[in-house]
């Protein structure tokens, strides 16, 4: 009797589904300058902390220069981050921290930058790619159902994670819509929503991080949903869901992703047409 118990115990736990808190975390891409320089910055903002972290880089160095930002928002729009050099390192082997920002602002950045080693300031401005008028993150709110389920890990063994099969979307505190038709494993078991314009109209469309317990390699991954500006709500998009993992570059208004062939790394990179993502060309990894 009482290993039925155990069992029946064991089974209500694994199909008891829940509505997670879920972290919101938006990613705001800027354009602007620092004096005369212009730069191009990415911060992204989550609604459970008052921390944020980001990268920015001189658009006459290119990306592959950009420089680590993390900091706070030491008010409802003030923000305080530091800057560091991932490529170059102290005595303790930590990134160098070349300088630090003051901004105020979200939907336009205005402060100053000052120089870690010398003191010296210049005046910064940023304009926001997306627009919030189209899509502004506070009036929604995203909420993941979620429950704990067993799933096969690479070694072969069976173990228990936090999965998702349900995202309720609310607009102005009203249930917008549910979405479905997925059933995944997150990742490190965070509830977390990912606002980003992924296909650069201006709206922020929605990611999920998720994970494939069951492989060795390219174990994490998103759902994507692209926001419609014709019926206002989000749609899964198919295509992206099977690319995978990828990355976003609002300047150029394309994404990558990461492959491997008989040589070695390579990269894919993406751009959208009429709708769809098509690839437009492939990079050997430096």
């Amino acid at each position: 009797m009482m290993t039925k118990l155990k069992i029946l115990t064991g089974m209500l736990l694994c199909c008891t589904v829940t509505q997670a808190q879920t972290i919101t975390t938006v990613t705001y891409n800027y354009t602007g300058a620092v004096s005369k320089y212009p730069i191009e910055m990415q911060l992204l903002i989550s609604s459970n902390t008052d921390t944020l972290t980001g990268e920015y880089y001189y658009t006459r160095n290119g990306r592959d220069a950009r420089l680590d930002l993390s900091g706070i928002r030491t008010g409802q729009d003030s923000l305080f981050l530091t800057e560091k050099n991932f490529r170059v390192r102290d005595a303790k082997g930590k990134s160098l921290v070349t300088g630090n920002f003051l901004l105020a602002g979200i939907d336009s950045l205005s402060g100053k930058w000052t120089n870690a080693k010398t003191g010296t300031t210049l005046q910064v401005t940023g304009t926001l790619r997306e627009n919030l008028q189209w899509l502004r993150p506070s009036d929604y709110d995203f909420r993941l159902r979620t429950y704990k389920g067993q799933m096969e890990n690479a070694g072969g063994n069976t173990s228990t994670y936090t999965k998702t099969n349900l995202l309720d979307v609310y607009y102005k505190g009203k249930l917008l819509q549910s979405l479905s038709g997925f059933d995944q494993a997150l990742y490190d078991h965070r509830a977390e929503v990912i606002l980003e314009d992924l296909n650069f109209d201006g709206y922020f469309d929605v990611k999920v991080p998720i994970y494939f317990p069951d492989r060795a390699k390219y174990d994490g991954s998103f759902l994507y949903f692209l926001f419609n500006k014709y019926t206002h709500k989000f749609e899964a998009n198919q295509q992206l869901n099977d690319l995978e993992y990828l990355t976003f570059d609002a300047v150029k208004k394309e994404f990558y992703r990461y492959d491997q062939d008989a040589d070695g790394f390579i990269i894919n990179y993406y751009k959208w047409s009429s709708g769809e993502a098509y690839r437009v060309r492939t990079e050997k990894e430096q």
